[in-house]
């Protein structure tokens, strides 16, 4: 499954269906030429006083671009087949002639009202049986025809309209797709997944029943139109493989449903980028959703973690996680004021944050960035969504400092261009399988992504270069690399890793690695499955700890000390594997706990429970000793420092996150983009200032 893109042909407008960009890696560039700073604007809320003066503030502000148009479907085809493009052609005039270029967006995320009353068949389903109804958004499904046919319409319209507009720049798919449920269960997705099914498993519903062991439960199917779509605790618990096939049914029925988007832009004015903004549940970004797109986009809100201190954490690992898709991405929306909806509005950046915030965006790996939004909204639901400018339009500080941040942009932005993140270490990430599969049947253990933002958050804080790379990516320049806890691995990968511990290379894999197959359906050989050979190792006892005070467990390495609080395994070593630390406790007492094995000119660890602060803290010092855990960089509480390097350039981000002045260490020499002075040796970064130093090469 995960080899091949299988298609069932109800979905496809387009039956050549194949993707023409570049591979996905965590090194790829954003292709652009000019780094593109703006924010996400929407005309159609203001009135003409109003929108007349937008192109002198947004110039001002240092803005060349803009996003509009995700949400105006009503007001370009008020009525069915009858357009009016009065509004953006306007608008983008206007700010065209202030120097600032728009990228505009498939109006299908909230389609109109005349459509979801006259075809309530458009409608998703959710898992209780309930349509979802008009007066918000995404309530339509991309498994609708219907709802594809008008897609594919209003796509070609704007397409056609604006083939010829050299504002124009490129596109946003839809906007944050499966950003409030992924689910559907309409008449039109049941029938999808029975096609999906079908074509998966080439006409075959024995070998469905094979793969998916119905015979547990009494589950066998006699055709695919007896398939349902899974709905969890309905009445009780589900079939994972039945669970992570409907997942991926999920990921093929958004790709198809972007690519007839797609498909159309690029036909119109191959000229264009096409992007989309994430990222969200169940689809595959590094699948054929991202490789159809020029590049990923994606919608950065650290104030979601609403304590000061873990969010700088967060924010760095969200990134990294992002860029272990596909490489370098566009930040469509930054947050630059609060956010809030029903329930929730989240913490106001305090002075200096929001410029913060976007640095820290540029650094792990943004090419471009746009603010959310070019201001606040006096009506609906995101009315506290807060902009740089207020409810009243008068430019303050936000607006001040977003006019600060692209004055320095057009020194930082062309030398960022062209650049990477460097990694020293770097964690799992970003496989699709490896989550959905987990998800499936959870245990109440963390997710692969939990797991590895758990190791990051240590990497991260103790001052390594850290980052993800997902299993199936080059591993060049990496010296240490955390697998944690893949229950689902695909063989496909172990060839790569092999070479690279061969190379020199340190590998260390978590516990219950490989021990389910690309099926979510547990291997019938000994843990770790397809890894034994490399780890040199063997599982010979295992459990979940669910009260790990009453039952302690602990492990030793080196004369120190961690308790263990989720998982045990006890090793069998194999193939020349030593142990490098034991348990110490209970059963498993003096039994082993970690092995390391020698592989050519690397190694590879086997670590038989999850990385705890508690647990990294233990080994860390193992590999330390064995000059095996790359250097660390000392800054004061509160600094980060991330690096992007190029053939010909290096860029130091030094970024302060606390609210008080600190002084850092800087390179020996180079020039700090943002005063446009030249440094050597130290600087004082004002509260959430920011340095970014380049050196040549």
């Amino acid at each position: 499954m995960t080899a091949s893109r299988i298609w069932f042909p109800s979905l496809l407008h387009n039956p050549a269906f194949f993707s023409m960009s570049a591979p996905l890696t965590h090194t790829r560039p954003v292709p652009v030429k000019t780094f593109l700073y703006g924010v996400a604007y929407y005309p159609e809320h203001w009135p003409e006083a109003i929108r007349a003066g937008d192109p002198a503030l947004f110039k001002a502000a240092g803005y060349n671009t803009v996003r509009m148009g995700e949400f105006a479907w009503d007001l370009i085809e008020p009525k069915p087949g009858s357009y009016d493009f009065t509004l953006f052609d306007e608008t983008i005039a206007r700010l065209a002639a202030a120097g600032i270029r728009t990228i505009f967006c498939t109006p299908t995320a909230a389609p109109p009202r005349w459509l979801s009353r006259d075809h309530p068949e458009i409608l998703r389903i959710d898992a209780d049986g309930h349509p979802q109804v008009h007066g918000s958004r995404q309530h339509a499904s991309h498994f609708s025809p219907l709802f594809r046919d008008h897609s594919r319409r209003i796509t070609a319209v704007l397409a056609d309209h604006y083939k010829n507009n050299p504002h124009i720049i490129g596109w946003q798919t839809d906007n944050e797709f499966h950003c409030h449920f992924s689910q559907d269960h309409c008449l039109d997705a049941v029938a999808a997944f029975a096609e999906f099914l079908r074509a998966k498993f080439k006409g075959d519903i024995n070998a469905l029943n094979r793969v998916w062991g119905t015979a547990f439960w009494a589950q066998t199917y006699a055709r695919f139109e007896d398939v349902v779509t899974p709905k969890n605790m309905r009445p009780t618990h589900l079939n994972p493989a039945h669970v992570l096939d409907y997942h991926r049914f999920l990921d093929h029925g958004v790709t198809a449903f972007q690519w007839e988007q797609v498909d159309i832009l690029r036909a119109a004015n191959p000229a264009w980028f096409v992007t989309h903004n994430g990222c969200f549940d169940s689809i595959d970004y590094r699948g054929a959703f991202t490789r159809d797109l020029d590049f990923l986009s994606y919608d950065s809100y650290p104030l979601f973690n609403y304590d000061p201190d873990s969010r700088i954490h967060d924010h760095a690992f969200n990134l990294d996680h992002v860029r272990s898709f596909s490489g370098n991405f566009m930040v469509m929306e930054q947050q630059s004021g609060p956010g809030g909806q029903s329930d929730y509005l989240h913490d106001t950046p305090e002075p200096g944050e929001m410029r913060r915030m976007s640095y820290a965006s540029i650094a792990r790996g943004a090419d471009s960035l746009l603010l959310f939004r070019e201001r606040s909204c006096p009506f609906g639901a995101e009315q506290y969504w807060c902009g740089v400018l207020d409810h009243d339009n008068v430019p303050r500080r936000r607006y001040r400092e977003a006019a600060q941040l692209g004055a320095e942009l057009a020194r930082v932005g062309p030398a960022v261009l062209g650049t990477r993140v460097h990694m020293d270490i770097a964690i799992s990430g970003g496989d699709f399988n490896a989550h959905y599969g987990h998800l499936a049947l959870s245990h109440g253990l963390p997710t692969p992504r939990q797991a590895a933002q758990k190791a990051h958050r240590y990497f991260h804080a103790h001052g390594h270069a850290v980052g993800c790379i997902h299993p199936a990516d080059s591993l060049a320049g990496v010296k240490l690399y955390l697998v944690t806890n893949y229950t689902i691995f695909d063989p496909a990968w172990l060839p790569g890793l092999q070479a690279w511990v061969e190379a020199g290379g340190v590998l260390v894999i978590g516990a219950r690695t490989a021990t389910k197959d690309l099926d979510n359906n547990v291997v019938t050989v000994p843990a770790p499955g397809v890894l034994r050979s490399l780890a040199g190792v063997t599982i010979a006892d295992w459990g979940r700890q669910n009260n790990s005070e009453a039952r302690p467990l602990s492990i030793i390495a080196a004369g120190r000390t961690a308790t263990t609080a989720l998982w045990y395994e006890q090793l069998t070593p194999e193939a020349g594997a030593e142990v490098v630390a034991t348990w110490t406790s209970r059963h498993l007492a003096g039994s082993p706990a970690v092995t390391r094995r020698t592989l050519g000119k690397g190694a590879v660890y086997y670590v038989g429970t999850y990385f705890t602060d508690e647990m990294l803290a233990i080994l860390t010092p193992l590999w330390a000793a064995r000059h095996e855990l790359p250097a660390a960089v000392s800054h004061p509480e509160g600094v980060e420092q991330i690096v992007r390097i190029s053939p010909d350039r290096r860029l130091t981000f030094l970024v302060n996150h606390r609210d008080k002045p600190v002084t850092v260490q800087t390179p020996a020499s180079g020039r700090n983009l943002i005063t446009d002075q030249p440094v050597s040796g130290s600087l004082t970064l004002a509260a959430y200032d920011v340095a970014v130093i380049l050196t040549c090469s």
